[in-house]
């Protein structure tokens, strides 16, 4: 009774917190949409309009099962972050269920309750669960074929047999590692054989209908991979540690060091790479470490009489063979196949001390209930905090991938997951009128191919190529780290012309970040307001507008020349503190920025430039509106200045002197 009442006051509490953290923000954070889940996406979109493959041959080929769903979620909710994402929230919290079956028939109500807690506050399969890689199938359909393997042989039930077969089946058809179950199994019924020898036997019947069932449900991808090897084995030859070019030679010192990083994963050092994992971060936090470390010496120990242990890490050591025999070990998505049951470990370390606490505290059983309970809390508390609330530091590492503890707030995060393109996906959608692209950003970025809702719009142009003048309304985005003359062609004469920076990005192996695109919104000319002030070679400003921006000040400035100026140009903003007499912070770059200089003006058009004001060292206070703008042009050549021919504001030394109260917008 005691064991029954634990698990159902413990872990339910903690399961509904562990699926609210598979739910929240689902497709927000993390934020971006990274290339292997947009070919996800891009798949499921295809199968909406009838494309069935058994295999999907693109990335490298991938198993169908979660493309099929992802099809599902897609049409339920566009072609989105969350439409991709929701899939994989779906399997996830599907996977507590089976977490807590297999618990159940391997050690009884109470393990399973734990079990399905434990992996309901583990990070791990939180995140796996919040992005759309497939890897997050296999611990389901792996927990559903043992767990119903448990209850049919223990209850000598065909049907349930049946369906361990139909579940094992069918993992093969979710990621890669499920190839490795045979050993796992062929393991687990070696143990058997040598332990438990005559009650296997009297039940082979019955391990022969799930051997059956799975046969028949694998029998399509056998065939597919008779056929066309190269489709369904590739991957794994392209990152074994077998390839020189990952063992650099040494074959056998890579093997040893992978088992090593794998072992180490559950309690010391995770995967480092920020789309599997808060770089670092092991397995299990530090309570249910000391858990899992007793649970493994339990099943070392007592491998014979702890049976659920002993098959658990067997299971284990089998399914860890994927990440030790490939690069960048431990590889979080490749060893995803311990996860449903490595949990057993820890909770039948908590099984048996709850065990113990009814023992020796007869009286007081609720003693080991509320340990258990503060453990599982614990866990919850630092799941959430690492995954949703604590903001990481990127200036504190010594690496991009050295560990924090903490996974948002942090730009590293973004260049993970593209998030750069997801914002560019964002700016051809919130366009208006027709989008002129360049090729190099569509056919790169899958996440964009996917996130536009309309490319019928969408007008694609290659580098080098000269465009003819467009009307407006349009936008113009292009990679701005080549020769983006040819394409500004495209920029009308009498338009007003607005220049906007994308974002910043960085691939996996690049050191240092770079500007994805710059955007060129064209709209229609309104009536041009007199301007603020005029400089020589007939350059007007019209005017400027200050808004706070966190620890930041952005302006917006809007420039026109009657004709294109004659030399190169280059502007100056500069904060002055209430007394003007120090700068505060700076910004120099050419009027219309860096991207639309001077020199590539047309005639009569309004340029509107935006720049960001830093203010590292000194913050923002209700006191800065005290603080004045100092705005001037020079030239680059000389630095000399350009003279203010006219103005109707304050000027000193050819510079406008504007007062940051009057510019300020709310």
């Amino acid at each position: 009774m005691a064991r029954s009442q634990a698990a159902s006051c413990g872990p339910p509490p903690v399961v509904v917190a562990g699926i609210a953290l598979r739910l929240i923000a689902l497709g927000s954070h993390p934020y971006g949409l990274y290339q292997d889940e947009a070919v996800n996406g891009l798949d499921a979109v295809r199968v909406l309009e009838g494309y069935h493959p058994l295999y999907f041959p693109a990335n490298n080929g991938r198993e169908p099962l979660f493309i099929y769903l992802m099809a599902g979620t897609v049409g339920l909710f566009g072609r989105t972050a969350l439409g991709v994402r929701a899939a994989a929230a779906l399997l996830g919290i599907a996977t507590l269920a089976a977490a807590y079956l297999l618990g159940a028939a391997w050690g009884g109500k109470r393990v399973g309750g734990l079990s399905a807690a434990i992996l309901a506050v583990t990070l791990w399969h939180v995140h796996l669960s919040r992005v759309g890689f497939r890897a997050v199938a296999l611990p389901l359909f792996s927990a559903l074929a043992l767990g119903l393997g448990a209850v049919g042989l223990r209850r000598r039930n065909r049907w349930a047999m049946v369906g361990a077969g139909l579940a094992w089946g069918l993992s093969f058809y979710t990621y890669i590692p499920a190839r490795f179950t045979p050993l796992a199994l062929g393991l687990m019924l070696l143990y058997g054989w040598l332990w438990q020898r005559e009650w296997l036997c009297e039940r082979w019947r019955l391990l022969a209908w799930a051997g059956g069932a799975a046969l028949i449900v694998s029998l399509p991808l056998i065939g597919l991979t008779l056929r066309q090897p190269d489709l369904v084995l590739g991957r794994g030859g392209q990152v074994g540690i077998w390839q020189e070019s990952v063992n650099q030679g040494h074959l056998l010192a890579t093997a040893a060091l992978n088992t090593i990083r794998t072992l180490g994963m559950f309690v010391w050092r995770g995967d480092t790479i920020w789309r599997h994992n808060v770089p670092g971060r092991p397995v299990f936090g530090p309570l249910l470490s000391i858990a899992f470390v007793g649970g493994a010496a339990l099943g070392i120990i007592h491998w014979r009489k702890r049976p659920a242990l002993a098959l658990a890490l067997i299971w284990v050591a089998a399914l860890m063979l994927p990440t030790i025999l490939a690069e960048d070990a431990p590889h979080f998505l490749r060893g995803v196949g311990v996860l449903p049951v490595a949990v057993l470990i820890p909770a039948c370390a908590l099984d048996a001390a709850l065990e113990a606490a009814d023992n020796h505290f007869s009286n007081r059983r609720w003693i080991g209930s509320l340990g258990a309970i503060v453990v599982l809390v614990a866990s919850t508390a630092l799941t959430a905090n690492a995954y949703f609330f604590c903001r990481g530091d990127s200036g504190e590492r010594t690496s991009p991938n050295a560990y924090t503890g903490c996974y948002r707030g942090d730009p590293v995060l973004g260049y993970f997951f593209q998030a750069a393109a997801t914002d560019l996906a964002g700016a051809i959608n919130d366009a208006e009128g027709a989008v002129i692209l360049d090729r190099r950003l569509w056919d790169g970025f899958p996440s964009v191919r996917f996130l536009v809702t309309d490319d019928d719009r969408v007008r694609l142009y290659d580098e080098g190529e000269r465009l003819e003048r467009a009307a407006p309304p349009f936008s113009l985005i292009a990679w701005p780290h080549a020769d983006t003359g040819p394409a500004l062609g495209a920029l009308p004469a009498q338009s007003t012309i607005e220049v906007i920076p994308g974002p910043l990005t960085r691939g996996d192996l690049e050191p240092e970040p770079y500007r994805l695109y710059v955007e060129w919104v064209v709209s229609e000319l309104d009536d041009v307001p007199p301007a603020l002030a005029e400089f020589e070679d007939g350059i007007e400003l019209l005017d400027v507008r200050a808004a706070q921006a966190g620890d930041s000040l952005a302006i917006t400035l809007r420039w026109r020349a009657g004709e294109p100026p004659t030399a190169p140009v280059q502007a100056f903003v500069h904060l002055l503190d209430s007394a003007e007499s120090s700068v505060l912070a700076q910004v120099d770059e050419p009027p219309g920025s860096i991207y639309y200089p001077p020199l590539s003006w047309v005639a009569g058009s309004v340029i509107i430039q935006h720049v960001t004001l830093p203010r590292k060292d000194v913050k923002l206070a209700e006191g800065l509106a005290e603080g004045t703008l100092s705005i001037g042009l020079y030239d680059p050549a000389t630095h000399t200045r350009l003279h203010v021919t006219h103005t109707s504001a304050r000027q000193r030394d050819d510079a406008l002197l504007l007062s940051l109260a009057g510019q300020l917008t709310r």
